[in-house]
């Protein structure tokens, strides 16, 4: 795949968890403090990809991106830098959706790590968990979140199917899921410790393909501890909750979640 030698560019295309919130920036609170570069399991992976100067690393991942936001506005981008290697995790804004259409986010997400591919990118990809299993949702949501990120690991199941120049991590079936230590106070982005499984995973199935690599990512000996009932009833109440009214609801697409106004709904053109 990649010989080592010489620069190599890696890009990320995705949505928040790509973004890296969760690891330090928590999901409605990114307005205090904006600043992500260098944050997430992406910038923890470029760093296990080459020495400072021969590593050049661009995320292109945006928060609330769809798959067809990857598709028409990232991947451009993304085949205009010449990567050798590319992240595409994204699925799961699809899945939050009222108007969730299982087809087109296969089609796009199938595209995208396609015409990645067609290029010679060695392209990293992943399942995803189901967030119901670790948000207290009533039971038919539940089961409509659960059949959903079914669907969307099937795409990615087959985007990666045939090609071994597709790394694809089970995120979905990984232990670590079950842990709330893994996950931020929301319970969907993975917290720091989250993303540090999530590049060494990634780091692994790179060795593993014969892609060089400086080291792997580690963390500090002694982690924060995840976040407790209480930090999270009061993130639920204060921010999830009206992000999930806003993106569930019908015609929840007219709505916004402002970080510091609450739900809002954008006003009507003239």
């Amino acid at each position: 795949m990649d010989s080592g030698t010489g620069s190599r560019r890696f890009v990320a295309l995705g949505d928040s968890i790509t973004v890296g919130l969760g690891d330090g920036v928590t999901m409605g609170r990114e307005h205090r403090r904006p600043a992500t570069g260098g944050r997430g399991f992406a910038a923890r992976l470029a760093a296990c990809l080459g020495p400072a100067g021969a590593m050049e690393f661009t995320n292109l991942a945006t928060t609330g991106a769809t798959t067809h936001d990857v598709r028409t506005r990232q991947l451009p981008v993304a085949l205009s830098l010449g990567p050798q290697i590319a992240s595409v995790i994204a699925g799961m804004n699809d899945v939050l959706k009222p108007t969730f259409d299982p087809l087109r986010l296969r089609q796009d997400l199938v595209w995208t790590v396609g015409r990645l591919r067609a290029d010679g990118v060695v392209v990293l990809t992943a399942t995803m968990p189901d967030p119901s299993r670790l948000l207290p949702v009533p039971a038919p949501f539940g089961r409509i979140l659960s059949e959903r990120v079914e669907r969307l690991n099937a795409a990615v199941q087959a985007a990666a199917r045939t090609d071994p120049g597709v790394l694809m991590v089970d995120l979905g079936g990984h232990p670590a899921v079950r842990s709330r230590s893994s996950f931020d106070v929301d319970r969907i982005h993975p917290g720091p410790r989250g993303h540090r499984l999530i590049a060494q995973a990634f780091a692994h199935r790179l060795s593993h393909a014969g892609v060089p690599l400086v080291g792997l990512p580690d963390g500090p000996d002694h982690e924060e501890p995840a976040p407790g009932i209480i930090e999270h009833s009061y993130w639920l109440l204060s921010v999830g909750l009206p992000w999930l009214a806003g993106r569930c609801l019908p015609r929840g697409d007219k709505w916004r979640y402002h970080p510091e106004k609450g739900l809002v709904r954008p006003p009507r053109r003239a």
